[in-house]
């Protein structure tokens, strides 16, 4: 079969996405933007900010909500954890943000799991990633916000966009 002379959609590069695509948000990236004492606050916020600016939504999951109220009300992560009642409160307010796209995964994404995992040769420790991804895949999200970048390096239909890219030490 003759390959097509038209690139994929999975490799279409960021600055290519039209205006209001939306970027998926890691767990740590969220983290990151909520928690003033986190080393990238400022530089995730700047980068939400930016995105939000040029017209495009955040992708939220249910599972990166709820690793996002595990992580921030610990105190041996955090000086100053968030009291649950405020976790709770400010995940509802992100969860129906007017810039956020609510991003559930389908009835195959078990299925997609499966197969990435076993193709790609995953362990238990890339379990949550690959939930993370499959849901976005199947949003058609081809951007996620990660300061983990390596950890989704291995999903061809994901571009990480690194909040801190240009960040001053």
């Amino acid at each position: 079969m003759a390959a097509s002379s038209s690139p994929e959609p999975a490799e279409t590069a960021p600055a290519e996405e039209p205006a209001g695509a939306t970027l998926g948000v890691d767990t740590d990236a969220l983290v990151h933007w909520a928690m003033a004492d986190a080393p990238h606050h400022r530089a995730v916020r700047r980068c939400f900010e930016r995105e939000v600016r040029r017209g495009c939504r955040l992708g939220l999951t249910l599972q990166v909500l709820r690793e996002f109220l595990h992580v921030t009300t610990d105190a041996r992560r955090f000086e100053h954890p968030l009291a649950m009642q405020d976790a709770l409160r400010l995940s509802l307010e992100l969860w129906t943000g007017q810039e956020v796209e609510r991003l559930l995964p389908t009835a195959r994404a078990h299925d997609r799991l499966c197969e990435l995992m076993d193709r790609l040769q995953l362990g238990r420790r890339r379990i949550l990633d690959t939930a993370l991804a499959v849901t976005l895949e199947a949003a058609g999200v081809r951007r996620l916000a990660s300061l983990n970048g390596r950890d989704f390096e291995v999903f061809p239909f994901l571009e990480v966009v690194d909040p801190t890219a240009g960040e001053e030490a």
